[in-house]
C-alpha cells in the first residue's frame, strides 16, 4: 500500500523517534546520540544507536536499522500498514483510506474470528454442555470472577459444535483453518479443540490472537493444545498473561511454565505473574520482559528435574537481555499453584521475598549429588565451579564468590582466583579463534544478498552506488548511463531499481519509503549501507571507482560469453553491446 509522502512525513514528525524508542528500552545519551543495548539480539555491551538529526537508528551487532517505522514493525511485530497505523493512533492523525490494504484486512479478519471464538467457549463453560469444564475449572478452585477475567472457556465434545458455529458468523473453511481452529485431515474439517478447557492468548494490546486447551479426557493424544502460528501469533514472541501483568504496580515479573499457575497467582493477587507457551523461555521472550521495565524476574519452576533446567536456561537469556533473574525454590509443593492452595497466599509472598539470586541458585546446584568431605568431589566440584565463576561477567560479583567456592572446598582463595583468571583466558582465545574462522570462512551465509559471499568486491562497490545515489538522486540518471551492465546481485539490484522508481515519479528519497517494499531485515541492511558509506556519499571520484568495478565485472563476464560463442552469435553479441553503449 503506497501512502502519502505528506501522511508520512507528517507521521515522522509527530512520532520523533527517540521518545519512540525510549518507551522500549533505556536509553543513554552521547553528545548528539543515544545509545543502548540492542532490543532486538542479546548482548553485554551497548551496540544500538538511535540518531535524532536523521531520525533513524542502527545495531552495528546485528544489523538493525531504520526509522521510527521500521523499529514498530520489528518491536512490536506488525506489517508495515500495521505499524502505520500503530504511530498514526500515537499521535491522534487519521490514516488515509485505502480498500486494497489486504494485509491489515487479514490481521483484522484473524482478530474478529479469535474473539467471536472466544465468545463462543466462554459461553459454552457456562451452559449446560459446558458442566465437565466447569467442574474441572471450579475443582481447581477458581472462582467466578478470575474465569471471567481471564475469559476462561470449554470447548464440548462435539467435532463441528465450533464449525459450524463460525460458519454462520460468515467465516470460511479456509479462514478457520489457517487461523488454527479448525483442521483439515483427509479432506475432513472439524474442529481442532473438543473436550477441552479453553485459555485464550492475548497480546499486549488485548487482542485474543491464540488458545491453549487442556484435555479433560485422560486418554487424549495430548494434555496441552496450543493453537498453532499464525499471522497474528507466534508463540516465541509472547507470553501469558502479559497484557494484565504489564500494568501491575510490582517491580517485578514471575515467570512460571503454566496457564494454570499464572492464574492461581493473580487470584491470589500476584498480578505480576506470565508464562511462557508451552515452551522453555526463548531469547526473544526474555528481551520482550527487558523491554517492560520491570527491575527484575522471579522464575516459578516446578521443582522436578526439567522445571529446574528451564530455570538455568532462563537465568542465562534473562542475563542476556541484561534482566536480573532470581529464583523460587519451593517445598512441599511442586509448582505455585499447589503451593498457594497448600500454605496460603502470605506464605507464597515470603517464598518471593526469600528468593535468592541466580547466582547463588547455580552455585548450589555445583554441589548436588556431592559429598564435600571427600577430596575427589571437592576436587569435581571445583572443575564445574571453576568454568562457571567465569562466565561472571562482573569482577566484584565474581570476587564474592570465588570466596564462596574456596570455602566450600576448603581451600586458599588464591588459588581459585588463579583458576578463574586462566578458564577466562582459555574462553576468550576459544572465542577470539572462532571469530577468525568465521572470518575467513562464515559459517552462515548472507540470508539477504546471498550472491554476496562469491562477489564481495562487486557488492561492495554496489553498496557504495546505492549510498551516492539515495544522497545525491539528481545524479542517477549519470550512474544509470555509466554502469554498462547493471548490478552484479539481485538485492542491491532490487534496492537501485525501487529507488529509481521512486525518483522517477517524483517522490523524494528517504528511508522511510524503504518500508514499503523491504522487510525489516532488509531495511536495516540497507540503513547500515547508508551508514557504512556516508563518508563517500557525496564524492564523484569514488562512486566512479565502483562503477568501473561493475563494469569490469561485466566484462570479464561478456568476455567469457563470447569465447564460447559461434560466428553469427558473436556478431549479434557485438551489436547489442554497441548498441547497449550507444544509448
Amino acid at each position: 500500500m503506497a501512502l502519502p509522502d505528506g501522511f508520512l512525513q507528517e507521521l515522522r514528525d509527530n512520532n520523533e523517534i527517540v521518545s519512540v524508542i525510549e518507551n522500549y528500552v533505556e536509553l543513554k545519551r552521547s553528545g548528539s546520540t543515544y545509545s543502548c543495548r540492542c532490543p532486538f539480539h542479546s548482548e553485554r555491551t551497548p551496540s544500538f544507536h538511535v540518531y535524532p538529526n536523521t531520525q533513524s537508528y542502527y545495531c552495528f551487532g546485528c544489523g538493525a536499522g531504520g526509522d521510527v517505522i521500521t523499529f514498530i514493525r520489528t518491536i512490536e511485530n506488525l506489517d508495515y500498514i500495521e505499524a502505520v497505523r500503530f504511530l498514526a493512533q500515537r499521535a491522534g492523525m487519521p490514516m488515509p483510506e485505502d480498500r486494497n490494504d489486504d494485509s491489515a484486512k487479514k490481521r483484522q479478519r484473524l482478530y474478529e474470528m479469535n474473539r467471536e471464538a472466544g465468545k463462543f467457549f466462554h459461553r459454552q463453560l457456562f451452559s449446560p454442555e459446558g458442566a465437565d469444564g466447569w467442574n474441572y475449572i471450579t475443582g481447581r478452585q477458581l472462582t467466578e470472577h478470575t474465569i471471567r477475567h481471564f475469559g476462561i472457556g470449554y470447548a464440548v465434545n462435539d467435532y463441528h459444535k465450533l464449525h459450524y458455529y463460525m460458519r454462520n458468523l460468515g467465516f470460511s473453511e479456509d479462514e478457520l483453518i489457517e487461523g488454527s481452529l479448525l483442521v483439515r485431515n483427509n479432506n475432513r474439517v472439524y474442529d481442532k479443540f473438543v473436550n477441552r478447557v479453553m485459555f485464550p492468548i492475548f497480546d499486549t494490546r488485548g487482542n485474543i490472537i491464540a488458545f491453549g486447551g487442556r484435555a479433560l479426557a485422560a486418554d487424549a493424544p495430548a494434555k496441552y493444545l496450543n493453537s498453532a502460528e499464525t499471522y497474528v501469533f507466534q508463540k516465541r514472541d509472547n507470553l501469558f498473561a502479559l497484557n494484565y501483568a504489564k500494568n501491575s504496580k510490582a517491580d517485578y515479573f514471575i515467570l512460571c511454565e503454566g496457564y494454570m499457575d499464572v492464574i492461581s497467582m493473580h487470584q491470589a493477587g500476584f498480578d505480576s505473574a506470565v508464562a511462557t507457551l508451552g515452551t522453555a523461555i526463548t531469547a526473544t521472550q526474555a528481551r520482550l520482559i527487558g523491554r517492560m521495565g520491570k527491575s527484575e524476574v522471579i522464575l516459578s519452576y516446578d521443582s522436578d528435574g526439567p522445571g529446574q533446567k528451564a530455570a538455568s536456561r532462563g537465568i542465562n537469556l534473562l542475563s542476556e537481555a541484561g534482566v536480573k533473574a532470581r529464583v523460587l525454590q519451593m517445598t512441599g509443593a511442586k509448582d505455585p499453584d499447589e503451593y498457594i492452595k497448600k500454605f496460603g497466599a502470605e506464605a507464597f509472598s515470603h517464598l518471593i521475598e526469600s528468593s535468592g539470586g541466580a547466582i547463588d541458585y547455580e552455585m548450589g546446584k555445583l554441589t548436588a549429588g556431592l559429598d564435600m568431605s571427600k577430596e575427589e568431589d571437592r576436587a569435581a566440584y571445583l572443575k564445574k565451579a571453576v568454568v562457571f565463576l567465569a562466565q561472571i561477567r562482573n569482577p566484584l560479583e565474581r570476587a564474592v564468590y570465588v570466596s564462596k567456592a574456596a570455602e566450600n572446598a576448603n581451600i586458599p582463595a588464591e588459588t581459585v582466583r588463579f583458576a578463574v583468571q586462566s578458564e577466562i583466558s582459555r574462553q576468550k582465545k576459544k572465542s577470539e579463534r572462532e571469530e577468525q574462522r568465521n572470518l575467513i570462512s562464515p559459517r552462515n551465509t548472507d540470508k539477504i544478498n546471498p550472491e554476496s559471499a562469491k562477489l564481495p568486491r562487486e557488492e561492495k562497490a554496489e553498496r557504495g552506488i546505492l549510498c551516492f545515489v539515495f544522497n545525491n538522486p539528481d545524479k542517477l540518471e549519470y550512474v544509470r548511463k555509466k554502469l554498462t551492465g547493471g548490478f552484479a546481485t539481485e538485492f542491491n539490484r532490487r534496492v537501485f531499481e525501487f529507488m529509481e522508481q521512486k525518483h522517477n515519479s517524483g517522490a523524494v528519497l528517504s528511508g522511510s519509503m524503504f518500508n514499503e517494499a523491504f522487510s525489516t531485515d532488509e531495511v536495516g541492511r540497507i540503513y547500515g549501507t547508508l551508514n557504512d558509506f556516508s563518508q563517500f556519499a557525496h564524492s564523484e571520484d569514488v562512486v566512479n571507482d565502483y562503477i568501473t568495478v561493475l563494469n569490469e565485472y561485466h566484462e570479464k563476464i561478456n568476455q567469457r560469453e563470447a569465447g564460447s560463442m559461434s560466428a553469427d552469435e558473436l556478431l549479434a553479441f557485438a551489436q547489442k553491446q554497441k548498441e547497449k553503449k550507444s544509448k
